[in-house]
């Protein structure tokens, strides 16, 4: 009886053999953490260097009455048959915003006030530079910067999906508006130092998932391969960066340009490292294990 017990209690014991072959495991893995690490790391800075893509900073205007390229703008609050509106004045042009999300507090100045659907922001690319020596360079006028007006109307636009539930009716109202990202619609408004103003629409950006389900839907039907819409906010464009003030929540980030895909092989190989790493950890700290003890009987 004590030999088997003895026998029970070594076969739940970890050896030193066993605990020799998880701290290898995790020199092992702690070797491919940092090989591959590096790799990785080196991978997605080439991509950066190599990618033309601006990186905009933003200075949101805090004023409603200021000079740009030698022309006054003015912004004021009004009402047009009973609607309020807001009326921007640039040189001889003017713009008259509908008011598409009303403000829910008195909030003392009016871009407090209209924050959650327009934003005025002088903004420029500072690609390769920190953001003091940016705000150096544009207080000494080496960089100009523009000025735009976002705004973002909900169910502004119609969806791209085909609606799953046609015979359910979705009310208009603010709690479904924060809902629907997919029918907002942003207007960009660029002042130029001509003295005119460019107006684009956007809308929001499709997530890669509902992409992805759409295109391997199409291929199960045969159909054509859909594409993202036409007129989307897109990644590190100067619209999609001011669009970000006034949106409650961010979008996704999509997977057509993101330094992640050239990752390749290192990317796995780091993660699967990192999961080798902490288990072999865990296993060869792990306390001796010992069977419990028959109770004997009582006669």
């Amino acid at each position: 009886m004590g030999t088997n017990q003895d026998n029970l209690d070594r076969s739940n014991t970890p050896t030193k053999e066993n605990r020799r072959i998880y701290w290898v495991l995790m020199a092992v893995s702690f070797v491919a953490i940092i090989v591959s690490g590096a790799m990785l790391a080196e991978r997605i800075a080439d991509y950066n260097k190599e990618s033309d893509h601006p990186l905009f900073a933003y200075i949101q205007v805090q004023s409603t009455d200021f000079t740009f390229a030698g022309r006054s703008i003015t912004l004021t609050e009004d009402t047009i048959d009973d609607k309020p509106v807001l009326r921007v004045r640039y040189g001889n042009q003017e713009l008259i915003l509908d008011v598409t999300v009303p403000p829910q507090q008195p909030l003392p100045s009016l871009f407090e006030r209209q924050s959650d659907w327009m934003t005025m922001d002088f903004f420029a690319d500072r690609s390769g530079m920190s953001m003091d020596e940016f705000q150096r360079r544009v207080k000494s006028e080496e960089i100009i910067p523009r000025l735009a007006i976002v705004t973002r109307t909900p169910f502004g636009v119609e969806p791209i999906n085909e609606p799953r539930f046609e015979s359910i009716e979705q009310p208009k109202n603010r709690s479904s508006a924060e809902v629907r990202r997919d029918l907002w619609r942003f207007d960009c408004y660029e002042f130029l130092r001509d003295g005119t103003i460019v107006h684009e629409v956007k809308r929001f950006p499709e997530s890669g998932k509902s992409l992805e389900y759409r295109q391997n839907y199409a291929k199960l039907r045969g159909d054509p391969i859909p594409q993202r819409g036409e007129g989307e906010l897109e990644e590190y464009s100067w619209e999609r960066g001011a669009a970000l003030k006034i949106m409650p929540r961010a979008p996704a980030i999509t997977f057509e340009e993101q330094p992640l895909r050239n990752a390749g092989w290192t990317l796995p190989v780091t993660a699967a490292g990192f999961l080798v790493f902490f288990v072999s950890f865990f296993f060869a700290i792990a306390p001796n294990r010992t069977a419990p003890k028959e109770k004997t009987r009582e006669a």
